[in-house]
């Protein structure tokens, strides 16, 4: 177990030692609430932006579903009509110089995986032209998009700490079944800001599902297929039910994950490596001729190496009725007011 499972294990336990971090954990959540409010009373100013802001982002580290949640929505918007692009941190770029807005020509070591693969996924495979512009300042990768691109709406991946950049919509995903931990803020728990925050986001999302109801919008990913990195040919799930495999993650929380894959196929070995993770064919040397099963992330990483037994899971988020219909209600209403107030 590296350092990092080490301290989330002490994040998400019950232990009554955590108890002991009361006091320091205060000085924290002062600064946290402190710095919020600056920004609401005004007294630091935050930019604005002549289109609507709809941030999606968590109050917890770890993966929550971020991506794939904003790509299904991006979908949903375009089906009615919307235009909107995507403002990304580009976590672990290396390009030189920012803004920078994402082309077939980029690769995932120069733009960072994320928003590599969200590129891939709503550009290459949808065809949808949405435009993506990462900066460490999203601030500039907005004003960027709305100089260059026509667009109705600017979602911004992450950032609902970022309040230096203002907002019209937020939507707070968490998951169902971690959820909060020891609900205490970093470091001693794995809290960006409180669980209080929950109720003053626009739209609370839970991904996965819990014992304790928290939001009545539920989000789940479905198993799709399991495609192979070196023929990105889709195979059916069916033909691993006998299949004993070497399950590969190097993404934040890969618990979802294992659950997924344990569903469809026998994971004979789980290997965890630090989310973001940048592969090396050597990582997979010892494993021989066993079938190797990673995520998608973790696969865009892997392909100039990728062996014949080497294979993603590919799986798929989808939005019921009552969450669809509050998406475009709270985009459709910020539109509309952003145009009367023109």
């Amino acid at each position: 177990m590296n350092n990092y499972r080490l301290i989330e294990s002490v994040w998400y336990s019950r232990s009554k030692v955590t108890w002991l971090f009361w006091p320091f954990n205060l000085i924290f959540l002062l600064i946290v609430k402190l710095k919020r409010f600056l920004y609401q009373a005004k007294l630091i100013s935050s930019n604005h932006f002549s289109k609507t802001v709809l941030v999606v982002g968590n109050i917890s580290v770890g993966g929550t579903g971020k991506t794939p949640f904003i790509n299904c929505m991006v979908r949903l918007l375009a089906d009615e009509g919307i235009k909107a692009g995507i403002v990304s941190r580009g976590y672990l770029s290396s390009i030189e110089s920012y803004p920078h807005q994402i082309t077939q020509s980029d690769s995932v070591e120069q733009v960072g995986d994320e928003a590599f693969m969200q590129f891939l996924d709503l550009n290459v495979k949808d065809k949808l032209g949405i435009p993506i512009v990462i900066d460490p300042s999203r601030s500039n990768a907005a004003n960027h998009l709305i100089q260059f691109n026509d667009v109705d709406i600017i979602i911004s991946d992450d950032g609902m700490q970022h309040y230096k950049m203002s907002r019209d919509i937020e939507v707070l995903l968490f998951d169902g079944k971690r959820q909060f931990g020891n609900q205490l803020i970093l470091p001693f728990g794995p809290l960006r800001e409180p669980v209080s925050r929950l109720k003053t986001a626009d739209l609370v999302v839970q991904n996965g599902s819990s014992n304790t109801k928290l939001t009545e919008h539920k989000v789940c990913f479905h198993t799709k297929s399991i495609v192979n990195l070196k023929t990105k040919k889709e195979v059916s799930v069916e033909n691993f039910s006998q299949q004993q495999v070497i399950a590969v993650a190097g993404i934040g929380n890969p618990t979802g994950f294992f659950e997924s894959l344990n569903e469809v196929c026998q994971i004979k070995d789980k290997v965890i490596f630090p989310d973001h993770y940048h592969f090396r064919s050597e990582d997979f040397e010892m494993f021989g001729e066993q079938i190797i099963i990673m995520t998608e992330k973790d696969a865009s990483k892997c392909y100039e190496f990728a062996q014949d037994n080497w294979y993603y899971l590919k799986v798929e988020m989808q939005f019921d009725r009552n969450l669809r219909a509050k998406i475009l209600e709270l985009v459709n209403s910020s539109i509309a007011k952003r145009k009367s107030n023109e």
